[in-house]
């Protein structure tokens, strides 16, 4: 077996005979030769069931030149698979000038290297290689060679090198280079321009379709949308200078930064300290000690013995749960993909995302395919503040403090969290001379302190609650929030709606994300849940 290395997700292969005397012309595009990818050796199966000619066959597949859909050549006629398992396509040349250009190169030989474009439908991992068990041709172009062959995924290589395939391993400096190579690329993902590309109704383009492939592989399934690459949420910096000074060409600048930090910033549970867990696959069990064993003295003689004593450990099981926000754009075709706007358009998505996670840590039902939140997790402390509720006083808070320290629990990254409501009651208490109990400069800013513990603010803490005649009562959270996992599974997903308002001229863009939220340890919370404010 052979191994042909490439820099990109096309195949491509060469014209044998041109035909001079027709507007036809017979070549193949596909083989079953493996291909390195930055993720590993490709293979595209031939059988006639694993390949979807749908497209090529459908009367309107062009024939592109460098796989520019505004630089047409032809159309395809008829694709098939022969007998030797190659892809075969007839093709009929158009009439404008660059295909009638391109022709004459072809006959004359100076270009003849064929490239297909393609959507992975099934695929499977044998061994070391990925072997695609169903796939479709999307489009074929005839390829030249760039000035730059490692410059843009949509470039096909002109030159083949072969080596045999070998049971050892590489250094691991060459194993690194695939995955530098598709951080590089993915830093470069536009959600502007795949976002156009779906409501435009052409499809992926360039890079953003070649990333999505290589996500939907990772993913095990295809999508109707796009999904986005795990960085560059929180800054994109472009930097050009005169064309003299390489203005021209256009460097960016990225935080080393993914989806998880982009979050944390607008999560109040995370400025606590929740414990993030990424890329994690179906139903997962978290250990937990729900009971510890004894220590015992003895004396030095070794007259005394230990009595044996055995912790128990159980398990906190997270499962996914997908949530989903909506944002509608205006005008989205006429957006330039600038650095600014694609920040713009990330930040409202994150800023979606984070409020919706936010809310279900600390008051989700457990039911209706939402995580289970802290307010609702059994087993949690609780201070009362009265039959109808109370208004919230420091000894309340100190009562909390007081219902986790109990478990041994309040550690010296505890903190309360509540809403806006109380935060101002609780400004305002004031001792007998006027003063205030709660200085506004008694910490740093943006450290504010009660008991020596950090309070957050965040309006997703409910103030809707009842208890007896009282209502609209508000919660205070105090807790170890480390003990607050929070699980992300696969893929930011992109899903685009151009037709719901198209009348207004408006896009919807969906933004999903799988997660769920599971408390480690309920006797590392406690709550207050009718405070008046």
């Amino acid at each position: 077996m052979t191994t042909t290395a490439v820099d990109v997700q096309r195949r491509y292969l060469t014209i044998d005979e041109p035909q001079a005397d027709s507007d036809q012309l017979e070549f193949s595009f596909s083989s079953e030769t493996p291909v390195t990818r930055y993720f590993g050796d490709e293979v595209l199966d031939h059988d006639r069931e694993a390949v979807d000619l749908t497209r090529l066959n459908g009367g309107a597949a062009p024939l592109l030149f460098n796989h520019d859909p505004d630089r047409v050549l032809g159309i395809v006629e008829r694709a098939w698979i022969d007998e030797r398992r190659r892809g075969m396509a007839r093709i009929t040349w158009a009439t404008n000038d660059l295909a009638r250009q391109v022709r004459q190169d072809v006959e004359a030989g100076v270009m003849s290297n064929i490239s297909v474009g393609y959507s992975v439908l099934q695929a499977e991992q044998e061994d070391d290689v990925m072997v695609v068990r169903k796939w479709q041709p999307i489009e074929l172009s005839v390829v030249s060679i760039p000035a730059d062959a490692s410059i843009g995924v949509n470039r096909a290589l002109p030159t083949t090198t072969t080596q045999p395939m070998t049971s050892t391993y590489e250094p691991i400096s060459t194993a690194i280079a695939p995955d530098a190579e598709y951080n590089r690329e993915a830093e470069q993902f536009s959600i502007v321009r795949a976002a156009q590309g779906i409501a435009s109704g052409r499809g992926l383009r360039g890079r953003e379709a070649e990333i999505n492939q290589e996500l939907e592989r990772r993913n095990g399934r295809r999508t109707q949308g796009f999904f986005v690459p795990d960085s560059g949420w929180k800054k994109r910096t472009y930097v050009a200078g005169t064309a003299t000074a390489g203005g021209n060409l256009i460097a960016t600048d990225h935080l080393a930064d993914n989806f998880i930090e982009a979050l944390r910033d607008r999560l109040a549970v995370a400025e606590l300290g929740a414990t993030f867990l990424s890329d994690l696959v179906g139903d997962v069990s978290i250990p937990k000690r729900t009971g510890t064993a004894t220590a015992y003295w003895f004396g030095a003689d070794d007259s005394d013995s230990i009595t044996e004593s055995t912790g128990t450990i159980g398990t906190v099981t997270m499962s996914p749960k997908t949530v989903g926000a909506l944002s509608k754009f205006s005008h989205l075709m006429n957006l330039q993909s600038t650095p600014d706007i694609e920040q713009l358009i990330r930040a409202d998505f994150v800023a979606l995302i984070a409020d919706a996670i936010d809310a279900a840590a600390i008051t989700g039902s457990g039911s209706s395919n939402q995580p289970l939140g802290i307010l609702n997790t059994s087993g949690i402390g609780s201070v009362a503040g009265g039959t109808n509720g109370a208004s919230p006083t420091l000894d309340h808070l100190l009562d909390l403090k007081k219902e986790v320290a109990v478990d041994n629990a309040d550690v010296a990254t505890c903190g309360f969290l509540t809403n806006s409501k109380v935060e101002s009651v609780l400004g305002k208490l004031k001792d007998s001379q006027s003063q205030y109990l709660l200085s506004p400069y008694g910490a740093e800013l943006g450290r504010s302190q009660i008991a020596g513990r950090r309070y957050e603010v965040s309006n997703n803490v409910p103030s809707n609650l009842s208890k007896g005649t009282g209502s609209n009562l508000s919660a205070v959270i105090y807790g170890n929030f480390n003990d607050l996992l929070i699980g992300l599974y696969g893929t930011t997903e992109i899903l685009v709606d151009p037709y719901t308002d198209f009348a207004k001229g408006t896009t919807g863009v969906r933004v999903l994300q799988s997660i769920d939220i599971a408390v480690r340890h309920a006797e590392s919370f406690a709550s207050m849940q009718d405070a008046i404010a």
